[in-house]
């Protein structure tokens, strides 16, 4: 059984570890600096995380995770109504979602627009797998809509990537300004989008 200390340390290198992977990145942060942060030794830290870079895809998985599951427990996703709607408040979540904690969706872009290179490749897999799975939510949340027929007269793929240009769009100048855009502006944005694609 794991004792609270146990569970405390391996939660204190974790955080640490976020803290100083985001704001210093990966080449520069070593395990050293990890340790010292958290005032352990070494052998503390390679007893809960066998390497930095077990560490960093810990720290990156379990981020990515989060964000899935926080998707699938969605309940306008289940709803029978409108696929317009039901997209907007999807999209009105995951802002809400990335205002709860922006730091984890900072963390997640830093290391896509610049992955360091020993680690790039992985980095790219990972990203097209929780892609998929964002993706694979979204449309099933679609094609399980008895509205769906009302909605995209062009490629899914090209709609999904309009979608994801804006969340993102909306996502980076909360980063910048550090505001949370407000619902108006979203919704406004989403009915431009929207009339765009419905064509």
């Amino acid at each position: 059984m794991v004792s609270i200390l146990e569970n405390s340390t391996r939660d204190k290198i974790f955080y640490a570890s976020f803290k100083l992977f985001l704001e210093n990145g990966y080449e520069a942060t070593n395990i050293r600096d990890i340790c010292k942060e958290v005032g352990i030794k070494a052998s503390t830290l390679y007893f809960y995380y066998k390497s930095k870079q077990y560490l960093f895809f810990y720290i990156y998985d379990g981020i990515c995770l989060d964000y899935i599951n926080y998707i699938q427990d969605i309940e306008a996703l289940k709803q029978d109504i409108s696929v317009k709607e039901k997209l907007y408040i999807l999209l009105k979540q995951k802002i809400e979602y990335y205002v709860l904690d922006i730091s984890k969706r900072k963390f997640i872009l830093r290391y896509h627009l610049f992955p360091p290179e020993e680690i790039s490749n992985v980095i790219r897999e990972k990203y097209k797998f929780y892609n998929s799975e964002e993706n694979k939510i979204i449309l099933d949340s679609i094609s399980n809509s008895q509205h769906k027929n009302e909605f995209i007269n062009q490629n899914i793929d090209d709609y999904l990537m309009q979608y994801k240009k804006l969340e993102n769009h909306l996502v980076y100048e909360m980063i910048i300004s550090n505001i949370k855009i407000n619902d108006e502006v979203v919704r406004k944005l989403w009915d431009m989008l929207w009339i765009n694609v419905a064509k």
